[in-house]
């Protein structure tokens, strides 16, 4: 999008060595705002900016998503039975919450513009259930190892989301 000569928004709750070099390269083009995509709060004080200094948005990129990484205690990546409530509260929160509150008050406001287009970002994990055998490399080195099931709800939750907002 920067190299095609649109202007960007970036949002994140931190601001990465990615960013600030992305900021060093584009200093009239790209805009790094710290926000938190689970509070609705923070979305309208962001829109609010971007509104102050750039104009209305027209197009929205929800990509925002947190997933356990394979490296995460056993807890996390242990059977369904044994999945941290608080684990599943925040990929949600992050994951589709997140995806909710910005389609809200970004395509709220380009909606009063009649101009805007939205794009979720899902995952092929949100159509299909993962295969758990992916991952017996894992159970061979004596591990427990299971994709956990946050995501994939998660995922499969932003399409029909999108698909409700698109009727």
């Amino acid at each position: 999008f920067l190299h095609n000569g649109a202007k960007v928004i970036g949002l994140d709750i931190v601001k990465s060595e990615r960013i600030v070099e992305i900021e060093k390269n584009h200093t009239d083009s790209y805009l790094f705002l710290k926000c938190d995509i689970t509070s609705k709060a923070s979305l309208i004080a962001c829109i609010e900016d971007i509104q102050n200094s750039m104009g209305i948005p027209n197009v929205l990129i929800n990509n925002a998503a947190i997933d356990s990484p394979p490296g995460a205690p056993i807890e996390e990546t242990g059977p369904f039975e044994k999945y941290p409530e608080e684990s599943w509260d925040k990929v949600i929160d992050v994951n589709l919450k997140g995806t909710f509150l910005a389609c809200q008050i970004f395509g709220g406001e380009m909606a009063k513009n009649k101009n805007g287009s939205i794009i979720n970002i899902s995952s092929i994990y949100g159509l299909v259930s993962p295969d758990q055998s992916i991952y017996d490399y894992r159970k061979k080195r004596g591990e427990e190892f299971y994709k956990p099931v946050a995501y994939s709800a998660s995922k499969s939750g932003v399409l029909n989301l999108t698909r409700y907002l698109a009727s």
